[in-house]
């Protein structure tokens, strides 16, 4: 079975890979991976994260909404094909 990401698949999964890339360098520089980003507003403070895990979140939302509208597109050329 060939699989064929579309553009937003193929973006998605160059960020999950750059992501786990960049938090594999964090691991072997620093012995574990560097949170960086941190909101707060008085006593109240948003959880501290990386760039690296947003990218791997936002690759990850991106490939699922691809493998959505792939299985959309493929669905609809079987049923023309069948006509």
């Amino acid at each position: 079975m060939k699989n064929d990401f579309a553009r937003w698949g193929k973006i998605g999964a160059a960020m999950i890979i750059g992501g786990a890339i960049g938090n594999a360098i964090d691991r072997v520089i620093h012995g574990h991976v560097v949170d960086f980003l941190l909101f707060y507003w008085q006593d109240w403070h948003y959880p501290a994260f990386n760039i690296a895990d947003s990218f791997i979140c936002v690759g990850a939302v991106l490939l699922i909404l691809d493998g959505f509208s792939s299985k959309h597109k493929k669905d609809t050329a079987a049923e023309n094909q069948a006509v």
